[in-house]
């Protein structure tokens, strides 16, 4: 990670957003920009030889012309590198550089036309080298942008034609001129294959972001991914570790009692170790059953049937099996339906297991004498709501979300010891999930927990439908 954060980091020196235009503009007036302390003191060097054969007045006139018009240029090139909206005027950005470019260049070279004496063929070399190391610097510094190099090696070329084409005699002008041309055009060949490796670069540093960009998203998907397979599998043996005491209280009750049995001292009380060991042997296929039913529902391979269900007689026959447990517990279960609820499509057995699971978990954790309730009812957007609420202990803000996993567990169980596998809500969302619905929870502590479930419009059938099918 540090190295690609790193990576990242070098490439950020490089212009990486924009249009390619806009780009390769910016890549050539930071190559301008590079002149900041070469070319005062260039200009300086050329008036210092060339006032060998001048008077110094005219030429320190040229050089503060130079300068003046090289700062407007260069304090132009600052506001457009400044700029952070500059794609969105890069038209009117693009022919104020190439203009400013253009005069600063002009003036540049026009040391050559004004400082030319006939027949000094010492002066006129000196000025010959100097045009073409401006034409050669032109096509260097400006290369990742045709517009800038044509702004930049027209002036150089015009005033590099005119020195041979003006002062020098018949046929030695022509074939300066010649010369000159094809100088000319080896410049701009050579631009034209630095505006080529440019803008290869640039794409090579576009595909070499996007790769990091990957690496990165890949790299956070892979650490994300890694933290919820090692919570999985902390969850998974936390599981392994309750599964233990919940597995063997029920085989023990079992070989305990069939010992007994066994044993005829305790032939008179063979019915009630009987009945024992129908109700352990119950526990443990209640166990079995939650387990296999969270492993088809995690593997895709739960298989619901669609029918016409009515939720006021799952919720009745709820409410009877969950009743004994109930009265157990000093608490009594009451439905709570919408008058008229409409009938749903959906598997009946799963409804009945949403419920059931949802009903023993308010058992579980509702002290004698709460309040537990199966409500269902049609909202105004047309979905199908039921669930159960109840007013017992209540979870924490911090582990709602936690509940839902597999495995997962309130951390405030403390009212009750039976605090089960940790399956039940799991195996209600998942199950909520195939019939294409949602789950929601609202509780807080000792503010009891309402369980909402949803059930899209599609599922909700007419009453006439029941009949139909009836």
């Amino acid at each position: 990670m540090q190295q690609i954060s790193q990576a990242a980091e070098l490439e950020s020196a490089v212009p990486s957003e924009g249009t390619m235009a806009e780009r390769h503009l910016e890549m050539a007036v930071r190559y301008l920009h590079t002149n900041i302390l070469t070319f005062p003191v260039i200009v300086f060097c050329f008036v210092a030889l060339l006032h060998v054969w001048h008077p110094l007045a005219p030429l320190l006139a040229w050089a503060g012309v130079a300068i003046a018009t090289w700062l407007v240029a260069l304090n132009l090139y600052r506001r457009f590198l400044s700029d952070r909206k500059r794609g969105e005027f890069l038209h009117g950005w693009t022919i104020a550089i190439c203009a400013a470019l253009f005069v600063s260049t002009g003036v540049f070279v026009s040391v050559a036309p004004l400082f030319w004496v006939d027949g000094d063929r010492l002066n006129n070399v000196l000025l010959y080298v100097i045009l073409a190391a401006a034409l050669t610097s032109a096509g260097a510094q400006t290369a990742p942008s045709l517009p800038l190099l044509v702004s930049n090696m027209t002036p150089c070329s015009i005033a590099f034609l005119f020195c041979s084409l003006a002062h020098e005699v018949w046929p030695l002008s022509l074939g300066l001129a010649a010369l000159q041309v094809c100088f000319i055009i080896l410049v701009a060949l050579y631009a034209r294959a630095g505006w080529r490796m440019t803008r290869q670069m640039l794409q090579l540093r576009d595909e070499k972001r996007s790769l990091i960009e990957r690496l990165k998203r890949s790299l956070e998907q892979s650490t994300s991914e890694r933290a919820r397979a090692v919570a999985a599998s902390r969850a998974k043996s936390e599981f392994l570790a309750n599964m233990s005491h919940e597995l063997r209280t029920p085989l023990n009750a079992i070989l305990g009692f069939s010992e007994m049995l066994r044993d005829d001292a305790f032939a008179p009380r063979r019915f009630e170790y009987a009945g024992l060991i129908h109700d352990s042997g119950q526990h443990l296929l209640a166990l079995i059953n939650d387990i296999l039913d969270l492993a088809k529902i995690e593997a895709g391979r739960l298989s619901l049937r669609d029918e016409v269900v009515d939720l006021g007689g799952v919720a009745a026959d709820c409410q009877e099996l969950m009743a004994m447990r109930a009265r157990a517990s000093g608490l009594a279960i009451a439905v709570e339906l919408a008058p008229a609820l409409p009938t749903v499509r959906a598997d009946s057995r799963a409804l009945k297991q949403i419920l059931l699971n949802l009903l023993s978990n308010a058992v579980k954790f509702t002290p004698a004498g709460g309040r537990i309730a199966i409500f269902g009812r049609l909202t105004a957007l047309g979905d199908f709501e039921f669930g159960v609420e109840d007013s017992g202990i209540g979870i924490a803000d911090e582990d709602q979300a936690k509940v839902f996993e597999s495995f997962g567990q309130s951390g405030d169980g403390a009212f009750t010891s039976d605090k089960g596998t940790g399956l039940g809500l799991a195996i209600v969302k998942g199950l909520v999930g195939a019939l294409g619905g949602n789950v929601a929870l609202q509780s807080g502590l000792d503010r009891g927990t309402r369980v909402t479930v949803t059930l899209p419009t599609e599922r909700v059938l007419a009453d006439e439908v029941l009949n139909a099918a009836e």
